[in-house]
């Protein structure tokens, strides 16, 4: 089959192999996308980007492929959140809105000249895929409740600084090195054993970040639940360093549920509102301001 994508082929890794793209699902992917969208006609989706962590529904809608961004639960949330790039709420629009309420969203996917012929979603952290539009209704991701187009007149505050998001390296640590060697000094201070049931909890939790529909899950409140997280929690903010450590490296942005629900100080938290241009640098850049400030204040 010829895939119509509306962009040159690109090669992407899974696992050990090199595999081009477009690409149809995989006999495992069929079976596990049918049990997540049971309307997905699973023979005509296409693969045009593989498992990332790095980004989501919401960025991808934007262009933006190294931030995992999230305008909040409700749909006026997510209106305040395109309208900073220049979006409105309209009848029909290139970018589609999901919820099983508006109190309750779930998902964006967008269409367009560099979409292909039908829409495209990035699946949380899974699989990038073009699909038919109502062919991801499901108790999931609930049903299409918006869409959104360019505003005629917009200041679009945030548009500009996608481009520059975009060039940021997404593996540079969030502490300089002075900075790491003064957060292992305040960690070494911290009982050996305490450090490892930290260790052993925190492990637990972040194995569980992904599974299941986790895996296709954009918001990242949705990671703050299992027995790991319990644990982490009960340990209180002794552990704040340990997890502030951790929150250092980019790829543990998910780790601030953690922090957010044991942080007593509000002045070492984080949180933007939908329509603050920040929220483009979206959970890996609250990370940095998170780990940044934290540290400032010892």
């Amino acid at each position: 089959m010829v895939f119509d994508v509306g962009w040159d082929q690109t090669i992407a890794t899974r696992g050990n192999q090199t595999v081009p793209l477009p690409r149809h699902l995989t006999a495992a992917e069929c079976i596990q996308y049918q049990r997540w969208f049971p309307r997905l006609n699973v023979a005509h989706a296409v693969v045009t980007d593989e498992i990332s962590p790095l980004y989501n529904c919401i960025a991808w809608t934007v262009g933006i492929t190294n931030r995992w961004i999230w305008p909040g639960n409700t749909l006026s949330q997510f209106d305040a959140f395109y309208a900073g790039l220049g979006f409105v709420r309209a009848g029909d629009g290139p970018i589609a809105a999901w919820g099983r309420s508006t109190a309750a969203m779930t998902h964006g996917c967008v269409s367009g000249a560099r979409h292909g012929p039908r829409w495209e979603s990035k699946c949380g952290a899974h699989l990038r895929i073009q699909h038919g539009l109502q062919e991801l209704t499901s108790s999931t991701y609930g049903r299409v409740l918006a869409f959104y187009r360019k505003a005629s007149q917009s200041p679009a505050s945030m548009a500009g600084l996608v481009g520059e998001l975009m060039k940021e390296s997404t593996t540079k640590k969030y502490l300089s090195a002075g900075q790491r060697k003064a957060l292992r000094a305040i960690v070494a201070t911290i009982p050996p054993e305490f450090q490892r049931r930290f260790a052993k909890a925190f492990d637990l939790w972040r194995e569980a970040w992904f599974r299941g529909s986790l895996a296709i899950n954009s918001d990242p409140h949705a990671r703050a639940v299992g027995e790991g997280f319990d644990e982490l929690v009960a340990l209180g903010p002794d552990v704040i360093p340990l997890l502030v450590e951790a929150l250092s490296e980019p790829e543990n942005f998910f780790a601030l549920q953690l922090y957010d629900a044991i942080q007593p100080d509000s002045r070492l938290l984080i949180q933007y509102e939908p329509g603050d241009e920040r929220i483009v640098e979206g959970e890996q850049g609250r990370a940095r301001r998170a780990v940044q400030v934290w540290f400032a204040n010892q």
